[in-house]
């Protein structure tokens, strides 16, 4: 079976960190939508306040909350497919949201969002088709080290993500899925990443081939297979590629028959103060949201043991959150913020090596926990 180059990178690759493009994609909420973060909160607190214009908020009785954002909110990014710039927004909304009630000493809670009484996906006519199998061995565990380098339409190559405190997303994930990848494999199980690991240079970006996103890894694996890797429908936006790559992770892991997949991510907000771990599953599926409990409780216990990150936040139960990544996986997903990057103290633990060992070996006995079942009753793993 053809699977990605696995290969460590040696320690002084990431030490010499490029400087971020124009054309990044930053997780923050656009300017026009700190309104309606504001109207949430406040509504969230005081269910009966109210304005014309702004998102409507209900409770729902399974604790939840429903926001209304009105149809208008996905003018100009219709079509067959989420765009994933349009997720990357409605999750900055989403996370602004839970870190002010966080810093409020409000419980988390379910933030689902609706358009005209309807919920994302009915706007979008695409479903998740079936694989059709680019392998005949099955995976255990697909593994995604987040983003890397794209073509940006009008700007050429870019990095996803910005530089901040030091590091970029898309370059210090890879580390984190080196380890975890050895550490599942030091257990007897098959695993593919979603990225190339090799050192050599891509022959039309430039750029060494692990730091190229997962969209272009896949394309050299399965050059016969473009729905795989070229599957976003609107080929004039500049961010068709971006588009790819996200949806490129997903379908390569159903195509290769991955059991579970694990999207390894750092996180951003716009306070530098936000800080811990945390994870989202697709809504309503619910070994997702087990994989996800069970991956979060033996990171933490992992972490905290270390003295210098005993009391590093890790929050184990996940979130609903409406990410391509998950929502185009035929198994088990879960997308793993392992920390925030735009906060100091996150980022200096993102990069060290004694925390990204210690992510990993949690990560590898929380997998060995879920493939036990546990969590499978329903029940808390932990608190």
């Amino acid at each position: 079976m053809p699977v990605a180059f696995i290969r460590l990178l040696p320690t002084s690759i990431l030490l010499s960190v490029p400087m971020a493009h124009a054309a990044t994609i930053a997780m923050q909420p656009h300017q026009d939508d700190a309104y309606r973060i504001a109207a949430i909160v406040r509504q969230m607190d005081q269910p009966l306040a109210r304005a014309d214009g702004l998102p409507r908020t209900t409770l729902s009785s399974d604790g939840s909350w429903s926001v209304e954002l009105g149809g208008q909110f996905l003018e100009g990014q219709r079509g067959p497919q989420i765009p994933a710039e349009l997720d990357a927004r409605l999750q900055a909304i989403r996370l602004e949201v839970m870190l002010q009630r966080e810093r409020q000493g409000a419980p988390a809670q379910a933030l689902e969002f609706r358009f005209d009484g309807h919920s994302l996906e009915a706007h979008y006519p695409e479903r998740p088709r079936p694989a059709t199998r680019v392998a005949t061995e099955v995976t255990d565990v697909f593994v995604s080290a987040s983003h890397g380098y794209y073509l940006h339409g009008k700007l050429g190559w870019q990095l996803q993500r910005p530089l901040s405190n030091g590091m970029v997303e898309d370059l210090v994930t890879p580390r984190f899925a080196d380890r975890l990848v050895a550490a599942l494999q030091g257990d007897g199980y098959q695993v593919a990443l979603s990225r190339s690991r090799q050192l050599v240079l891509h022959p039309v970006a430039g750029q060494p081939w692990w730091q190229m996103a997962a969209r272009y890894n896949a394309q050299a694996l399965y050059p016969a297979r473009p729905d795989i890797w070229q599957s976003y429908a609107d080929r004039d936006t500049p961010l068709r590629e971006y588009n790819d790559d996200i949806r490129t992770r997903p379908l390569m892991a159903n195509e290769i028959g991955a059991g579970a997949l694990v999207h390894l991510h750092t996180n951003a907000a716009a306070s530098a103060a936000a800080t811990g771990a945390m994870g989202f599953h697709q809504p309503g599926r619910g070994e997702d949201q087990r994989l996800g409990h069970v991956l979060l409780c033996a990171m933490r216990d992992a972490i905290q043991a270390l003295p210098q990150y005993h009391d590093y936040r890790v929050r184990v139960q996940p979130m609903g959150g409406n990410y391509g990544e998950n929502r185009l996986a035929l198994a088990p997903s879960i997308l793993l913020e392992l920390g925030f990057h735009t906060n100091p103290q996150d980022a200096a633990a993102l990069q060290d090596p004694v925390f990204q060992e210690a992510v990993a070996q949690g990560l590898r006995q929380g997998y060995a926990e879920f493939r036990l079942g546990a969590g499978a009753e329903g029940e808390p793993v932990c608190q």
